[in-house]
């Protein structure tokens, strides 16, 4: 699908919260951790083709035992294609619900392996997200 092409992509929105700390740290005897995870897009078109998604991100980790918040982050990273004139209404949402997050993820996820390295906790690695995948859930045949 090559009738777009990315003008731009950046960090829209983003925020890292840790409200248990330091005393979370003090009191890790054998702590597991469960984390959910929560991907939306959102997708705003412009005059000229432009399309903007939004690859919006939450993530909460907490402690099994006893459910303390260990960090919550949300953030939106936006991708802004230019569609070819003429590209079907079809092919618009698939280059915006799959081929413009599938760009930009890569960044989100580095985003993400940063901010928690930094937080003193292990870095969180996301697993790669099957656009496709969603986009057929949503939208069946």
């Amino acid at each position: 699908m090559s009738n777009f092409n990315m003008v731009s992509q950046f960090l829209k929105d983003f925020s890292f919260e840790s409200p248990n700390v330091p005393e979370i740290f003090f009191n890790q005897e054998n702590a597991q951790a469960k984390m959910e995870i929560n991907v939306d897009l959102q997708v705003k078109g412009a005059d000229g083709g432009l399309y903007m998604t939004d690859l919006i991100l939450k993530i909460h980790s907490k402690l099994e035992k006893d459910d303390k918040t260990i960090f919550m982050i949300e953030t939106t990273f936006t991708g802004l294609a230019q569609v070819a004139e003429g590209t079907s209404e079809d092919d618009i949402k698939k280059i915006t619900l799959i081929e413009v997050p599938r760009l930009i993820f890569p960044f989100v996820r580095a985003l993400v392996a940063r901010a928690t390295a930094e937080s003193g906790t292990p870095p969180i690695v996301l697993q790669p997200i099957d656009f496709q995948k969603l986009y057929d859930e949503k939208n069946p045949q």
